[in-house]
């Protein structure tokens, strides 16, 4: 039986938007889609008229979680894809989703590309997403990030939609809910995107990181049983005044089960630290 495919697509007037759905017109198999759900605003129209993808406008900005639930419902598709509006798809990046599933992976996330335009663009990308970038191997996850992610439309009748209030960290939760489901996350690095994010300073990174850290400790330990929380977490003062040397230790972990960063990537090492730092800032805060 012919599988539907849905690519669904949060934006908030992303400046990027034509290029990310240029980049999917042009995959090999782009003819086997049945739509494309760009979920948010397009104020400056980058959506080429006629074309394939379609804007749902939700009038007020909306959380990431709250666009893709919007993208779910409105969606007929057997197949969904998850893409953010600073992803651009590489070369065979749909046909290593749809082969995944094909294979049998019902929760399949792609690689990120260890790369940037700048040095912080690139150590960004490295300091979030060193689990799942390209050069790693395939295999099982425990969490996979939404960003490229492609998931059989059943599953979501069993583990439900993603947590529309959570601002950051809903991939984090619902991964949690697929894996006490009994279902297998599966990362296949060939699925692969570029992450051309406009976090191209050290200012940028810093917010960025540090609202990720006030949002990941409450996921953190909404789920102690498969979220690795240490008891630090629960003491804020503490996180804060410990935080170099916290991050010295994150940093160090990255190097030894990551050894290509340090090999290859040495002089973003010191902005990685950097970033761990604003982390453990973030998450001691009392609210944003």
């Amino acid at each position: 039986m012919k599988t539907s495919i849905t690519i669904i697509i949060p934006s908030l007037n992303s400046p990027m938007i034509d290029r990310v759905l240029a980049a999917i017109e042009d995959q090999n198999e782009a003819d086997k889609l049945a739509e494309i759900l760009v979920v948010g605003k397009d104020d400056r129209k980058l959506i080429p008229p006629g074309s394939r993808a379609r804007l749902i406008d939700t009038e007020q900005p909306v959380t990431p979680g709250a666009a893709r639930n919007i993208g779910i419902e409105a969606a007929n598709a057997d197949l969904l894809i998850f893409l953010d509006s600073d992803c651009l798809p590489q070369p065979g990046w749909l046909f290593e989703h749809i082969a995944g599933h094909e294979a049998g992976h019902a929760v399949l996330g792609g690689g990120v590309l260890p790369a940037g335009k700048n040095y912080w663009q690139l150590s960004y990308n490295l300091t979030l997403f060193h689990d799942y970038l390209t050069t790693n191997h395939p295999g099982k996850r425990l969490f996979l990030p939404t960003l490229n992610l492609s998931v059989a439309r059943p599953i979501f009748d069993t583990v439900g939609l993603f947590d529309p209030e959570l601002k950051r960290g809903e991939d984090m939760a619902w991964s949690t809910s697929v894996y006490r489901s009994g279902q297998e996350l599966y990362f296949q690095p060939a699925a692969r995107i570029f992450h051309d994010h406009s976090r191209a300073t050290l200012q940028a990174v810093w917010k960025d990181c540090a609202d990720s850290g006030y949002y990941m400790r409450q996921v953190r330990l909404n789920n102690p049983d498969l979220i690795q929380a240490p008891l630090i977490l629960q003491h804020r003062h503490l996180l804060a005044w410990l935080s170099p040397i916290i991050a010295f230790w994150i940093t160090l972990c990255i190097i030894m089960q990551k050894p290509s960063i340090l090999h290859k990537y040495a002089k973003t090492l010191p902005a990685i630290y950097l970033t761990k730092i604003a982390w453990c800032l973030g998450a001691s805060r009392r609210k944003l």
